[in-house]
């Protein structure tokens, strides 16, 4: 499953980066939620005890996030570039 298919399953439009639309995601976002859709867009699902999140900012990046069991937080964020990506240090880098 690819970004672009959780947005058209959610009837949600952004403007991003075409590249972000083409990023793989567990299947568990067959059932996601949106949590908001404004300026940030948030979608959230739940698989295996873990909630797993897209938080979609054009401006800052566009973050796949995974709560653990143990209340910590692991992802990837990916920039505007193509190839660019970083793996998120700090949970307060994110807009959860």
């Amino acid at each position: 499953m690819h970004v672009k298919d959780v947005l058209d399953n959610l009837d949600i439009v952004v403007d991003m980066p075409q590249h972000w639309y083409s990023t793989e995601v567990d299947n568990c976002f067959e059932k996601g939620e949106i949590v908001s859709n404004d300026s940030i867009t948030k979608i959230k699902a739940e698989d295996n005890n873990n909630t797993k999140y897209i938080i979609i900012d054009p401006d800052d990046g566009m973050s796949i996030v995974t709560k653990l069991k143990n209340g910590k937080y692991t992802g990837v964020k990916y920039l505007n570039n193509k190839d660019d990506f970083e793996y998120i240090g700090k949970i307060t880098d994110l807009k959860i």
